[in-house]
């Protein structure tokens, strides 16, 4: 009797209870006017489903469905861009797809990169080799920076999508070279649960480790990046201030990367970028050694995160200077902060299934069992991590000209994986609307996120912005101008010369950083080629020279595309 009562409540929540007082014939589906529960007739009983609590989808004719999917919207295919290239966008992203995995990623080095082509004999204004037949053998320099681990990520998880959306071996092949890169990223630090920002092997032509000393004396502040190196013994090495010459510390065991150099003072730039691979890779490569390397990778980073009360500390016991992730930690924006902890969080508990890591983001963060004061940080009293992200810093200054172009793309990539792992209907919701605030928010503002022609942008607000019931709907227009930056994106990435139309460009303000930005948000056909044009500001005026020699990796474009692909934003033959 209980259990029938249980049903009808069940069924009467989802306004399913057209046959009258429960009863039903085998077979007949409804859902709920909110598109939440879904009721399925069995032995002449209603059966509820949650769609979103239990699988993070709608309700719509019979079945849960993806929430991008609901009412099977069909986009525009911006079919008259004037800019666009003569080649598709999947004839573009099937060489993208080819260069990367040929040219752009070394087998011992594991991660993507620039590089420059040998010169053509003595005229080093031309490679001495296309471009279109290159390989990593080839390669005469390959260029690596600080942000090395946030780029690679990046192009992992283009190709988490790109699995998602086809199941393509060679994409399961490249996630595991990829991935095991960065699993390396991590082991090389000796420190659980942190990620190195560079690392670079001994014997790889065309890369090698600095050869000046003093980037190897540790900075007293910590507001520096400095190397060390790994000595035979496996233990790290950096040079005295004094003395100028090498001394061991006792940070030892890394025996496997002896001759290995890595940067230190990894930051928040990395980790929005890993996170963002890792939630990808656990949401759309049912492969068990992906999953199981993705689980043991996000269980060190956020043991180190709760333990330490959301701070990175280094191989040297210190923090880093830019990674603390509590909301009110005073050097960066309180919902900026909040996301990017309720990301990791989330991400951490649904993939790990830790009950540390969900009492920590449920009860910690978000308040769920009352006032909890798990940081003990004395900025910071006990709140829902969901009422800072309003104060996220996405439009700053006079003109918005102030603004943090990283910012916004890091809160982004934790907008984007905390939406797709949260279900509760609340939270979610919450996490909703802050992201429609800044993507589209009232006309007029200055630099609005959704006039920046930003493809990644684009998709990521269309996916996960509150669709279904009670929602204003699909987004067709930011869908349709991502595919029309896409059809603009030129075919190949080498560097080549951009001036920015005088008549637009003229600085209206100065950047946080000096340089001179317009009004005009630079479409993708007249910006400069760089390691991931999306993450750059539209905004600045400067051009650039060409290089035919120095070819950017195509992480850019193939995150967008497949993105688009696997939200089915863009079909197959487009």
């Amino acid at each position: 009797m209980k259990a029938r009562l249980w049903c009808c409540l069940l069924a009467a929540l989802a306004g399913c209870n057209s046959s009258g007082g429960g009863a039903c014939r085998d077979g007949e589906t409804s859902c709920s006017e909110d598109g939440r529960f879904l009721s399925v007739c069995a032995q002449g009983q209603w059966q509820a489903t949650d769609c979103m609590a239990e699988q993070g989808r709608l309700c719509q004719n019979g079945a849960c469905v993806d929430p991008w999917r609901y009412d099977s919207p069909v986009f525009s295919r911006c079919p008259d861009e004037p800019a666009a290239t003569l080649e598709s966008l999947r004839e573009k992203a099937a060489f993208f797809d080819d260069i990367a995995r040929r040219l752009h990623i070394h087998p011992e080095l594991k991660w993507i990169a620039p590089v420059d082509l040998p010169c053509d004999g003595a005229d080093c204004t031309r490679p001495g080799v296309s471009q279109d037949h290159a390989t990593h053998q080839d390669v005469l320099t390959w260029h690596t920076g600080e942000n090395d681990g946030l780029w690679s990520a990046l192009y992992l998880a283009s190709q988490a999508f790109r699995y998602g959306a086809t199941r393509d071996p060679q994409a399961l092949a490249t996630i595991r070279v990829l991935l095991a890169g960065e699993a390396d990223r991590m082991a090389i630090t000796g420190t659980r649960g942190i990620f190195t920002r560079q690392l670079v092997p001994p014997g790889v032509a065309g890369i090698s480790c600095p050869s000046e000393l003093s980037s190897y004396v540790p900075d007293a502040e910590k507001d520096d990046n400095r190397w060390v190196r790994v000595n035979e013994a496996g233990c790290v090495e950096v040079v005295d201030a004094g003395t100028m010459t090498w001394r061991a510390t006792d940070h030892c065991g890394l025996a496997r990367f002896a001759g290995y150099c890595f940067l230190d003072n990894v930051s928040r730039d990395e980790y929005a970028g890993h996170m963002l691979a890792l939630g990808a890779l656990a949401k759309l490569v049912d492969d068990p050694e992906v999953q199981a390397t993705v689980a043991d990778l996000l269980a060190q980073v956020c043991d180190a995160l709760v333990d330490t009360r959301l701070l990175l500390e280094d191989w040297d016991g210190r923090p880093v200077e830019h990674g603390t992730f509590y909301a009110m930690s005073l050097d960066e924006f309180p919902g900026f902060n909040a996301a990017m902890a309720m990301d990791f969080l989330k991400m951490c508990a649904e993939v790990t299934k830790n009950a540390k890591f969900a009492d920590f983001y449920d009860n910690c963060l978000l308040q769920k069992g009352g006032v909890r004061d798990c940081l003990q940080r004395p900025s910071e009293t006990p709140r829902p991590y969901t009422e800072y992200l309003p104060q996220s810093g996405m439009y700053v200054g006079a003109g918005n000209c102030g603004t943090n172009w990283n910012n916004i793309s890091m809160h982004f990539c934790s907008l984007h994986n905390l939406i797709w792992f949260e279900r509760d209907p609340a939270v979610r919701e919450a996490v909703q609307a802050h992201l429609a605030e800044i993507f589209d928010p009232p006309a007029g503002t200055p630099k609005a996120i959704r006039d920046q022609n930003n493809a990644w942008f684009d998709f990521t607000f269309a996916a996960h912005k509150r669709l279904g019931p009670g929602s204003t709907g699909p987004a067709y227009a930011a869908v349709e101008n991502g595919i029309c930056m896409l059809r603009q994106f030129p075919a190949r990435k080498h560097r080549r010369a951009v001036t920015c139309p005088p008549d637009k460009c003229q600085p209206v303000c100065t950047g946080r950083l000096g340089e001179d930005l317009s009004d005009y948000p630079r479409p993708v056909s007249e910006r400069c080629v760089r390691q991931f044009v999306w993450w750059a500001n539209p905004y600045d005026v400067r051009g650039c020279e060409e290089d035919l020699r120095r070819i950017e990796p195509p992480t850019d474009y193939l995150l967008a595309y497949w993105m688009g692909r696997y939200y089915g934003f863009i079909p197959e033959d487009l």
